[in-house]
């Protein structure tokens, strides 16, 4: 396959090569993560409505992979293999909670390379009570796990404004020392509540009772409210109504890197944790399926311009925790301790029909399950006891309708290859079920049925 782009140039002035000796040592790593935000609601993936118009005012000056993957369909999970560039191990219900491994998640290791680190976060798992803030200078926590504990239903949503101008103002205090920032938003995430002028912007004529809050999604998840399919459209808009706002913080930030004059000496990466479902398979929120709903994410990287000209877009498929590689070879980090490919590398050498994209979950009944994704094709398998589930051609049928698996032995075969293969590294999971009152938690973010 012959692509339409460019091989990566660097720039002569810098003299040095990614991986293979120091890029200049002021550079800085902003990561924006956006809650539960599926690719399929973006402006640059299709979107017809302006939920996004910032990030994809980024996009036109950054690479956007068309066909990126969380590596688990919840966020502890996800964000624990990205922040480590490890695939997450027992990564759903049953098996416990995950830690991000002591001195082994990304912040700890740009701390050691002489960065400052800072992390926002309004997740209640992505906290310090299960690891996340270990390596991070400074770590705010805007929704604490205490809120899901006092009201697992009834919660509200975060000021993200607040947060967002107080990691600008982190950024302020930095002067010349180079830093990473991990910024965790909480939109488009549950409740759909954002603010004006967002607030009905994409539904204004809707006549109906129902709305957004995350007792009444996860209410319409268990069956426990009956709603029409005028009510479903309303609620996805209403989705799509947070995704604006958070879209707007966004915003904020990168108008704040361009008027400090740091937005090209900085990685700036854009992504999600998982997705969200409306009835696309029958499951509202977030579940335990790998579907494309659940595991289709955005990635948009804007790499310093120092580093020459590299693709608008990339076809391939790529995983959320090549990410943790990616700052290392944009950084010049030695130590890095990685089994991925960083996708600068990628953007570099690889063949995009040759990648793979692996996500990993457990059905409803408890069963450990495994989606791999090559190509045209993606395959959805138990683990580790492979057995196919399904196999779907995403170019003839993206709404994973009709599995092809019978009629394709070859591919089947050839993608669960790529879950045999040894020495994959994966990140800690905490043993133990989850207690009850960790369900009812789990249940208000709309992970458990």
């Amino acid at each position: 396959m012959r692509l339409a782009w460019r091989r990566l140039a660097l720039a002569a002035a810098i003299g040095f090569a990614a991986c293979d000796s120091r890029p200049p040592s002021d550079w800085n790593v902003v990561w924006v993560v956006l809650d539960a935000a599926g690719a399929s609601h973006f402006g640059i993936y299709g979107n017809k409505l302006p939920t996004t118009p910032n990030i994809d005012a980024l996009a036109a000056d950054a690479t956007v992979f068309d066909r990126a993957y969380s590596q688990a369909a919840w966020t502890p999970a996800s964000t624990a293999s990205f922040l480590t560039g490890k695939y997450p191990r027992g990564s759903m219900y049953g098996v416990g909670l995950p830690e991000v491994v002591s001195g082994q998640g990304l912040a700890s290791l740009l701390a050691r390379e002489g960065l400052r680190t800072a992390g926002f976060s309004e997740n209640p798992y992505v906290t310090r009570k299960f690891g996340f803030a270990d390596g991070f200078e400074v770590f705010n926590e805007y929704f604490p796990y205490q809120l899901i504990e006092d009201k697992p239903l009834d919660y509200s949503r975060t000021d993200s404004a607040r947060t967002v101008r107080e990691a600008i103002a982190w950024i302020q205090t930095q002067g010349a020392d180079p830093f990473f920032l991990y910024l965790h938003l909480l939109p488009p995430h549950s409740p759909y509540d954002p603010p004006a002028p967002f607030a009905g912007a994409f539904d204004p004529d809707y006549a109906g009772s129902v709305q957004g809050s995350a007792r009444t999604l996860v209410e319409i998840n268990r069956g426990e409210l009956a709603i029409s399919s005028r009510d479903l459209i309303h609620l996805r808009l209403q989705y799509q109504e947070n995704l604006a706002f958070g879209d707007h913080q966004v915003g904020l930030l990168l108008d704040a890197l361009r008027e400090l004059r740091i937005r090209d000496r900085t990685l700036i990466v854009i992504s999600a944790d998982h997705g969200e479902a409306f009835r696309e398979h029958g499951l509202m929120l977030h579940n335990q399926t790998l579907f494309q709903e659940m595991i289709h994410v955005p990635l948009i990287i804007r790499f310093p311009p120092a580093l020459g000209e590299l693709p608008a877009r990339w076809p391939g498929a790529v995983e959320l925790r090549q990410i943790y590689a990616t700052v290392c070879e944009v950084l010049g980090v030695r130590r890095c301790d990685r089994d991925a490919s960083g996708l600068l590398s990628i953007l570099r050498e690889a063949d995009p029909d040759d990648a793979v994209a692996l996500a990993f979950s457990t059905n409803r009944k408890g069963t450990p399950i495994a989606a791999a994704v090559s190509g045209r094709y993606k395959l959805i398998t138990r683990y580790p006891r492979l057995r196919p589930i399904a196999l779907f051609d995403l170019e003839a049928d993206p709404r994973e309708k009709r599995s092809i698996a019978a009629s394709h032995r070859g591919v089947v075969d050839r993608l669960l290859g790529s879950l045999r293969e040894p020495g994959r590294q994966e990140v800690e999971i905490v043993p133990g079920d989850l207690d009850p009152a960790t369900k009812r938690r789990l249940r208000a973010l709309g992970y458990v049925d």
